[in-house]
């Protein structure tokens, strides 16, 4: 009985770390795609040399994964060693003052509703290990839970990977020769994306699919809608 119930915990640690990986692929394709269907947009209206917009996506596409690339890998690394210090110091602090961290954890259990003389029982229970106390004053006092942490590599290659993959998307009209129907048939499969990525993120987050789909799409034609007014205030200073 045990040994299932461990199975299904570890099984729903599992997932919730895949969710967890997969924001950086979310937020990557978005930021990605919104960027550049705007940054689209608005060149669009300042030139209609369709191989001079093709190359600005690519290079807007390429130079900013490689941005968000570097950010994504550096918050990481931050964010990792900042945990291990932390576990380091309530190591050190464990191992010297014992009783408070026990304190700690019996303010945490009684402020969360258990009464004294059951968060006491519960204290001098884990109290037997050190290990597990200090694991547990971390998750439980200072929130502190390697499941909510990135592999610092990885975050930064999902997220140059996603980026790029998002910027291309409404590149592509542009790169098979639609000549006037480039501009719209670029808005319209940055939607499409958009509206499948928001439904992905729905199944994540166990959100409404179509709210989830739509709010991606509306955020996409604010974009563009955005980036086309810059461009035509462009085009129009320029002459």
């Amino acid at each position: 009985m045990a040994s299932g119930s461990t199975a299904i915990l570890g099984a729903k640690k599992e997932a919730l770390q895949r969710r967890i990986r997969a924001r950086e692929l979310v937020f990557g394709i978005q930021d990605g795609l919104l960027s550049t269907v705007g940054l689209l947009s608005g060149v669009s209206v300042a030139t209609q040399d369709r191989t001079v917009i093709a190359i600005t996506g690519v290079a807007a596409g390429v130079t900013g994964g490689l941005s968000m690339a570097t950010g994504s890998y550096l918050a990481a690394r931050t964010e990792r060693e900042i945990f291990e210090r932390e576990f380091r110091d309530q190591e050190r602090l464990a191992a010297s003052e014992p009783y408070l961290a026990q304190e700690a954890l019996l303010e945490s259990l009684t402020a969360d509703g258990l009464d004294r003389p059951s968060a006491y029982r519960v204290v001098s229970t884990l109290s037997r290990r050190e290990d597990i106390l200090l694991r547990t004053v971390q998750e439980k006092v200072l929130g502190l839970s390697a499941v909510d942490l990135s592999q610092p590599l990885k975050a930064g290659v999902v997220m140059f990977a996603s980026f790029v993959i998002g910027a291309l998307i409404p590149v592509v009209p542009f790169l098979v020769g639609l000549g006037r129907g480039a501009l719209p048939a670029s808005w319209g499969l940055s939607v499409a994306t958009l509206l499948g990525v928001g439904v992905f993120k729905g199944v994540l987050t166990r959100q409404p699919l179509i709210r989830s789909g739509v709010e991606f799409a509306a955020i996409a034609l604010g974009s563009a809608v955005v980036g086309w007014g810059i461009g035509r205030a462009i085009g129009g200073a320029t002459g």
